[in-house]
């Protein structure tokens, strides 16, 4: 079955969220940083696991695509 993610703000991310990158790799939610490369328009989505460490920077007022909400709603 194929996930179709869904347009979210940046800023509607909580931790525990999967996201997908442009890049098309997934990610969860482990950590949020505030101000991204020192940019305070910026937000870093971090998913710091056993399984990988992938770290995606997005703009706050931007959209991300959203795989599965962290209690389990799309």
């Amino acid at each position: 079955m194929t996930v179709v993610p869904a347009t979210v703000k940046a800023t509607e991310v909580q931790v525990g969220d999967r996201l997908r990158a442009r890049s098309g790799a997934d990610l969860t939610v482990t950590r949020i940083d505030e101000q991204c490369m020192g940019r305070p328009d910026m937000l870093a989505f971090v998913e710091d696991s056993e399984d990988q460490w992938f770290k995606m920077p997005a703009l706050r007022d931007g959209d991300v695509e959203l795989v599965r909400r962290a209690d389990g709603v799309d």
